[in-house]
């Protein structure tokens, strides 16, 4: 009965009507989402000194008056 558990994932796996999805190593994939998250991250510091930049000189503006 064990051995019928253990094995019924693969033969069910491999009979037509169920998709089979190769799975990445773990290291490769936490190394990939390391990646992802430093990228993320840099994109996001880049972001905020750009917003920083735009409302400080945005701030040194003389003030307009309509007409």
């Amino acid at each position: 009965m064990l051995i019928c558990a253990l094995f019924s994932g693969q033969l069910l796996a491999s009979s037509n009507g169920h998709a089979f999805y190769s799975v990445q190593n773990p290291d490769h994939q936490l190394r990939h989402e390391a990646d992802s998250d430093e990228i993320r991250g840099r994109a996001r510091d880049a972001a905020d000194e750009l917003s920083e930049d735009h409302h400080q000189l945005k701030s040194r503006r003389p003030p307009q008056t309509l007409r």
